[in-house]
């Protein structure tokens, strides 16, 4: 396979770009999971907010560390993708892996933001023995185009597969 060297160089780009951004999510999750945890208090206007533009309160520091553990994963997926690429392993198995790795975990993000606070009000509200119980779960346009990019993610993955496959065939018939 021909490898360029302005792939390698795209590829090293976005690698530093995905470590940045890397580094933030996995900034923002750590936050979220020790304030979470310890019951710590956020100034109102802080970063991590609730769906009502309010200040996160433990709940929803806990549901943000939870909703964005999956996506460092799938930036640290991703990143490993690239460094493959940047090496000149364009059509390979770990690419191929990494990629699939990559779709799984913003999928998982995906449905954990639809999915966890919810959860964790109903929890709290069983814990404290409340006698009536309000859920509100959204699903907007956002949530839509993540899931649909995670779901093509996959689809090129397996197009990845397939031209790994059609390679290995050209390399044994020369």
């Amino acid at each position: 396979m021909v490898f360029t060297s302005n792939l390698a160089r795209g590829a090293r780009r976005l690698k530093i770009s995905t470590g940045i951004g890397l580094s933030i999510v996995t900034a923002i999750v750590l936050y979220a999971t020790v304030a979470g945890i310890a019951g710590l208090s956020q100034s109102e206007g802080f970063f991590i907010l609730d769906s009502d533009g309010t200040s996160a309160g433990r709940t929803g520091l806990i549901a943000a560390a939870l909703t964005g553990a999956p996506l460092a994963i799938a930036l640290w997926r991703l990143m490993r993708m690239l460094r493959e690429i940047e090496r000149g392993g364009v059509f390979t198995a770990t690419t191929v892996r990494e990629l699939r790795g990559f779709a799984l975990f913003v999928m998982i993000s995906a449905l954990a933001s639809l999915f966890v606070q919810p959860i964790i009000d109903l929890i709290a509200a069983l814990i404290s023995g409340a006698d009536k119980v309000r859920l509100s779960m959204t699903f907007d346009l956002n949530d839509f185009f993540i899931l649909l990019v995670s779901v093509l993610l996959f689809f090129v993955a397996r197009l990845f597969s397939e031209a790994q496959r059609i390679a290995d065939e050209n390399e044994q018939i020369v």
